[in-house]
């Protein structure tokens, strides 16, 4: 195929507003054409030389395409006939990702043939929500980015590209709570309607904010939704804090004069109001509707009026209520609105984890007898298992979304690209009839709370490794995301092009160091949960959790049950992973554990490592390994690598830890030390590696664990094996000899088997009638009964276990009608001993990117 000297794109000529998008998709083909040196133009007609014709979404003309084409909203197909190319798209933003894949190709292109790729190309959204939030928590550092017209068009255009549908613009997100808070100090967007109108009728103002500031604010956010409608993209802004103690924030840099008790709702009412109809292209609205908003829980009046300055906006504007603290009467009298609604639960706490959502919540999330106070009598009562997942939101005769947001606790830094993950994202942000997913943005909470640092958003110091645009860094990860959420079965070339260029022949290594450093810190967050919150725990920049005594209960006390300390942390999966406490007591038992123990997370880990490393020294031989680009991916590779090495030390020393808390056997402390030495070898490389690239603060709240680096944690790690040898061998432990059940425990942690996943051999049926029996089979061998573990997709509700029986050369075992007579899906999954080893079925598969239970849905 030689390159083409002229492009004809064939666009109809039809006068219809609704058609700008795909013009301007159009015209993206055309510019990325121009820029290889390509004649292009844009005519009704076919011209000479190569034509793109577009068809589809109620334009004139018939595709004929010889491919049956998807009728699902969003989807699109390309054609080829030599130098014939067909663009077709089920709907506008169809069109949209077909003409950006024609471009993407184009500008990425290693040969002559500018159009290289599959051919046909059939593809069809998953997620139907596929957002991206950036997030303003920051004068310091994000004024830069919102007053930057330039970064708004590459960085929206971008996200369309990527086969992103939605960018959510939040504001308001800046601190956790907002009653009598003396840390708040940047209070810029806080409370944002001031920042941005000067509404008749309210005396309501920012006094410090310059003259003309608030004009100008406005047009900027006039301007991104007017950039985001150009690309087809919806406009959700996120209206997080309502009202914050404005006479009582004695170094806020801003002062709101003018709100009071009795006028805040109509303000708010009026300020919804008047947004929406300044910027039309807002097309939903997001509310954090519990306590951290300003609003005490339970005040359903002032949600009455805001949802009705919703509505007053004259236009259909989706309203979304943040997870946590929501409740039916809340979601009722959104309804009530007549707008459409949502309800956004977090994925996996305020962190993130593999792509399967967690199979049960920490005990510490189920409601208390009472609630912590009179504002919190939701979040932190009656409904408090729905602060970290989706609770009892996915009921099957639901008429709201569910769009699940991924928090960005577990890793703020560090590149994320794995195309299996993303695709197990895509598959499960599905799950029991949701709706998708949005993904806070990597620098997401940069220089929150206060902390931000004039130029501290790139967080590199080493000279020439910023991007142009913060965002930039992370190009890899939003088109890996972005493309696989709206199709796991992306080919591979999506994002292989862009490696080629980018990394050139370190594109494979770059890939696959990449696939395997990305599981590394969600698997580390799964299994090892101290803190639910992101302002506490952070362990991609970990704060270390002593392993018998010591550091970490500034850090994690508050948000952990019994004694502070590593292997007492709940896992944030605790009916598929026990902590090492629970292990050790298993030991200690006789009894074989149905649950993924910390040894197999660590020998998960240690595969991790494994692959980093690998990868990492074939990039090392090739031509590119000098590149700026291939740099960036390998550092953070190798800090990947470093990570999972620590993590999986640290569980393995957690396990022996644990024996000896429970039996004081003093030859167990030499296994603890042992590992704990290994962890901090890994650590201190890590330290090594980072500390000159790496900015030494890495901004992200004020306490000490919100902030820092690698090295700066490495005194902490030291310290604390030093107190283990001097312990050890300062004879401040009585010398204790194993008893026959330690003696029993200590050889079963010695000889431990894995547990293993058997995806296949369990039947049930796709869905189910309420109210009828539900029967589940296992066809596999099995010592003793299997058990059968079962629950509705509720998270408010505990799992329950039935043995399985033989029948008909298996077993099987029935769910009662009693308890299929519900608004509920149905989950469930095996667990058996197979040649003594514990075994489950379907588990989590060696990418871990699978969802480790069956699902039964309503009929």
């Amino acid at each position: 195929m030689t390159a083409p000297t002229s492009v004809t794109i064939v666009l109809p000529d039809a006068d219809d507003a609704a058609l700008h998008p795909v013009r301007w998709a159009a015209t993206e083909l055309q510019a990325a054409l121009a820029r290889r040196n390509v004649q292009a133009q844009i005519a009704s007609a076919a011209q000479s030389g190569t034509i793109i014709t577009v068809s589809g979404a109620g334009l004139p003309g018939s595709p004929d395409m010889a491919v049956d084409l998807p009728e699902t909203p969003e989807s699109f197909v390309l054609t080829r006939r030599g130098d014939r190319i067909s663009a077709w798209g089920s709907d506008i933003r169809g069109l949209v990702f077909a003409l950006t894949e024609l471009a993407d190709r184009v500008q990425f292109a290693s040969g002559v043939d500018l159009f290289e790729g599959t051919y046909p190309l059939v593809e069809r959204p998953s997620a139907r929500v596929r957002s991206m939030s950036r997030m303003f928590c920051s004068e310091q550092e994000d004024k830069v980015w919102f007053y930057d017209r330039q970064q708004w068009r590459d960085y929206l255009s971008m996200l369309a590209t990527n086969r992103f549908n939605r960018f959510s613009l939040a504001l308001g997100f800046g601190y956790n709570y907002p009653y009598h808070n003396p840390w708040i100090t940047d209070v810029y967007f806080y409370f944002p309607y001031p920042y941005l109108l000067d509404l008749p009728g309210h005396d309501v103002k920012v006094v410090e904010l310059p003259e003309g500031e608030r004009e100008r604010n406005l047009d900027m956010l006039k301007f991104i939704g007017r950039e985001a409608a150009r690309r087809g993209l919806e406009f959700q802004l996120a209206l997080w804090t309502q009202r914050y103690d404005f006479d009582d924030v004695p170094r806020a840099n801003y002062t709101v004069r003018g709100v009071t008790k009795d006028n805040l709702a109509p303000y708010c009412r009026d300020a919804i109001t008047t947004l929406l109809k300044e910027v039309p292209e807002i097309t939903g609205l997001t509310f954090r509707v519990h306590v951290e908003g300003g609003i005490a829980e339970g005040e359903y009046g002032f949600w009455e009026d805001a949802f009705a300055g919703v509505a007053a906006a004259g236009r259909p504007v989706e309203i979304d209520m943040h997870g946590k603290g929501l409740d039916h009467k809340m979601i009722g009298i959104a309804r009530d609105s007549g707008m459409p609604i949502a309800a956004s639960p977090k994925y996996l706490a305020e962190h993130m984890g593999p792509p399967y959502h967690q199979s049960a919540i920490r005990e510490k999330e189920y409601p208390p007898e009472v609630a912590r106070s009179e504002r919190e009598q939701l979040s932190e009562g009656s409904r408090k298992f729905l602060r970290y997942s989706y609770g009892d939101l996915l009921t099957a005769d639901k008429d709201y979304k569910v769009i699940y947001r991924i928090w960005p606790g577990t890793q703020r830094v560090l590149l994320w690209g794995d195309p299996e993950f993303a695709a197990g994202y895509g598959r499960s942000s599905m799950f029991a009839g949701s709706d998708g997913v949005e993904w806070c943005e990597p620098l997401g909470f940069k220089g929150r709370m206060g902390t931000g640092i004039p130029g501290g958003r790139f967080n590199y110091q080493k000279q020439g490794y910023a991007t142009r645009y913060d965002w930039q860094k992370y190009d890899y990860q939003y088109r890996v995301w972005g493309r696989l959420l709206y199709n796991p079965d992306a080919p591979r070339e999506s994002w292989m092009r862009y490696l080629q260029q980018v990394c050139g022949d370190a594109a494979e290594e770059c890939e696959k160091g990449m696939s395997w450093a990305s599981r590394v810190l969600p698997l580390v967050t799964l299994a090892h949960g101290p803190s639910a919150s992101n302002n506490h725990y952070w362990p991609e920049v970990y704060t270390n959790l002593a392993l018998v005594e010591g550091s970490g209960r500034r850090a994690y006390g508050f948000d952990m049950e019994g004694p502070v300390r590593f292997g007492n942390a709940p896992t944030f999966d605790p009916t598929l992973f026990a902590n090492a406490r629970e292990y050790a007591e298993l030991l200690l038992a006789g009894e074989p554990s149905h649950r993924f123990t910390p040894l197999d997370v660590a020998d998960w880990l240690d595969e991790m490592a494994n692959g980093c490393e690998s990868e990492v020294l074939k990039a090392n031989s090739t031509s590119s390994f000098g590149r700026i680009a291939v740099q960036r991916m390998l550092v953070d590779i190798r800090i990947c690598a470093g990570l999972a090495r620590f993590f999986a030390e640290r569980f393995r020393a957690a396990c022996w830890a644990e024996l000896f808390v429970a039996t004081k056997v003093t030859p167990l402390m030499d296994r603890v030390i042992d590992h704990a030495r290994r962890s901090l070898m890994a650590w201190e490389k890590i330290a090594d590696i980072s500390r000159d690239l790496y900015a030494d603060d890495l901004t992200y709240g004020p306490q000490s664990w919100l902030r820092g680096s690698w090295h700066s944690r490495l005194p902490e790690m030291q310290a604390e094996v030093a107190d283990l040898e001097s312990l050890r061998g300062g004879g401040c432990y009585e010398s204790v000899e194993a008893s026959p059940k330690a003696a029993a425990a200590i050889a079963a942690l010695e000889a431990r088997f894995p547990v293993l996943s058997q995806p296949s051999g369990v039947t049930g049926a796709p869905t189910f009638k309420p109210g009828a029996d539900f029967e589940v089979r296992f066809d596999g061998k099995a010592e003793g009964e299997p058990t059968l573990h079962y629950r509705h997709i509720n998270q408010a509700e505990r799992w329950k276990s039935l043995p399985m029986k033989d029948k008909s050369g298996g077993f099987a075992a029935t769910v009662p009608g009693t308890y299929t007579q519900s608004r509920y899906h149905l989950q469930y999954f095996v667990s058996f001993r197979q040649n003594g080893r514990s075994c489950l079925s379907p588990g989590l598969q060696p990418n871990l990117s699978n969802e480790p239970y069956f699902t039964s849905l309503q009929n």
